[in-house]
């Protein structure tokens, strides 16, 4: 089965029979939670990254831009907040009352987790190039790119790459998009290599390295670096209480303006809203995670998400799930990208709509994109 960009419709809720083959692996996975754990990883493993960071760091050759940004912050000539571009992110990310959802779309070279999960063994992503195009035509207000060693597998060549693509829309409409370094943030060389790719913002880990460490790391990227800071709220603790926990430190001791929230159900999730108090200044993105299976549920939840209070989405795996089987190759189809970022931004209600998996080629515009209207 292939894709073209104006080709023949393609039913996604085919695919449950289409691998019928897996059965019981698909069955015993599909009820899963499309809020999945985010990087919120125990002491050995932040331990582990601070270890490849410094590693990395003396390995730094003299010239080397990433080293050249160090010592440029040490000595505070870097334009930090007057960067050109600063709070671009965050401005875009505010949605307007009534507005429409904002998409932050990520990409990452590893085999999503939730065609893992399908029991792909093979698999062949679309290029980063190619969705960088892809998800600036779809209406992604922001892109990222998965920097994370074992999780994302993303290179400084592969930002290099969406940075060159996104700059060739630059007197287009759609403009270039900005792109955030995601990345599990530990140490400040992390920050200086994604000021010298041309990042526009980070993410940090809130329970990754703690309340102080996180503000250090926030007042860095900011005030040295002039990159926006995401501090993503991932509780390890399951329930509400574990999140509240994490963003009232977020905001009250770290200072955040943008937050992410993830590994928490789909009921806590739409909650987080309400931990906000009047006053609080703060973008709130919520991270969606596929579902492990081949249909759009994920969309729903993104209604739900805005219709709650958030500003943004952040989706990952559920841009790279639809494809095809050639034996135990799974080929993912770059062009349901914009398929699902047009479905997430529809204003469609869930009373009315339904996100059932009728995937259109692009061009496609209704506002119930991938959704069956219940008259």
């Amino acid at each position: 089965m292939t894709f073209s960009r104006r080709g023949a419709a393609c039913v996604l809720g085919l695919f449950a029979s289409a691998f019928g083959f897996l059965g019981p692996v698909e069955n015993a996975v599909r009820a899963r939670s499309s809020l999945a754990p985010l990087r919120a990883v125990g002491v050995l493993q932040r331990k582990a990254k601070e270890n490849e960071m410094r590693k990395y760091r003396e390995g730094l050759a003299d010239g080397d831009a990433v080293l050249a940004a160090l010592d440029a912050a040490a000595a505070g000539t870097l334009a930090g907040r007057e960067r050109e571009g600063f709070g671009r992110v965050r401005s875009i990310l505010k949605r307007e009352p009534r507005g429409a959802l904002r998409v932050v779309a990520e990409y990452h070279a590893k085999t999503p987790a939730a065609l893992k999960k399908l029991g792909v063994k093979d698999y062949v992503g679309p290029s980063v190039t190619r969705v960088s195009n892809e998800v600036r035509d779809a209406g992604a207000a922001i892109f990222a790119l998965d920097m994370d060693r074992l999780a994302g597998g993303c290179e400084a060549s592969d930002f290099a790459k969406a940075l060159a693509e996104q700059n060739t829309a630059e007197n287009d409409f759609p403009g270039p998009l900005p792109i955030v370094w995601a990345d599990t943030v530990v140490d400040e060389v992390q920050l200086a290599a994604a000021y010298a790719g041309g990042a526009a913002a980070v993410t940090l880990g809130l329970e990754t390295v703690g309340a102080e460490r996180c503000a250090e790391l926030r007042s860095l990227a900011e005030e040295a670096y002039g990159l926006e800071a995401i501090v993503v709220c991932a509780p390890r603790s399951a329930g509400a209480e574990g999140l509240e926990a994490l963003m009232r430190t977020a905001v009250d001791a770290v200072g955040a303006t943008t937050i992410m929230v993830g590994a928490v159900s789909d009921d806590d999730a739409k909650a987080a809203p309400g931990i906000l108090r009047d006053g609080d200044d703060v973008v709130l993105v919520g991270r969606i995670d596929a579902k492990d299976d081949q249909g759009l549920e994920e969309a729903e939840l993104a209604w739900e998400l805005r219709d709650a209070g958030y500003d943004a989405v952040w989706v990952s795996d559920v841009l790279y799930k639809f494809g095809s089987f050639s034996g135990s190759l799974f080929a993912a189809a770059p062009d349901t990208v914009t398929s699902v970022i047009k479905a997430m931004k529809s204003k469609a209600s869930t009373k009315y709509a339904r996100a059932s998996g009728a995937f259109s080629g692009k061009g496609e515009g209704a506002k119930e994109y991938l959704g069956d209207i219940l008259m």
